[in-house]
């Protein structure tokens, strides 16, 4: 038989945060930022945390996305990635690298074209 336990994810927010408390001498809350003027020549934006930049580099990343950008780059186990799509495919390239190279870390990836196409479904 099924059993329901009250829970409220603020309790465990509370708890995992009281957890933590040891870590706290060695993990910074507060994330870089860069503030740039955007110019006609932005193709896309990068979002991505560690895991990603501790094992590739931005001029290496910035290739992989070019090259998924412009549909010369895809996922194996993907067939014809749609134009509108290729974005999204481009972080998920970057997050499978980050992992094949054996990012430790929490890998998070967001590819935003900045020279959108016409067509948003994927």
């Amino acid at each position: 038989m099924n059993k329901i336990y009250p829970f409220s994810l603020l309790t465990w927010l509370l708890h995992l945060d009281a957890g933590d408390q040891y870590l706290k001498p060695f993990v910074s809350s507060k994330p870089e930022v860069a503030v740039n003027k955007r110019t006609e020549n932005d193709e896309f934006l990068v979002l991505a945390s560690d895991g990603l930049w501790d094992v590739i580099s931005n001029e290496f990343a910035c290739q992989i996305i070019k090259r998924c950008l412009h549909g010369r780059m895809r996922r194996k186990s993907q067939g014809v990635v749609s134009e509108s799509c290729r974005a999204a495919e481009a972080a998920a390239v970057l997050a499978e690298l980050a992992m094949a190279r054996g990012s430790k870390d929490n890998i998070s990836v967001i590819v935003v074209e900045l020279k959108r196409r016409n067509s948003f479904s994927c």
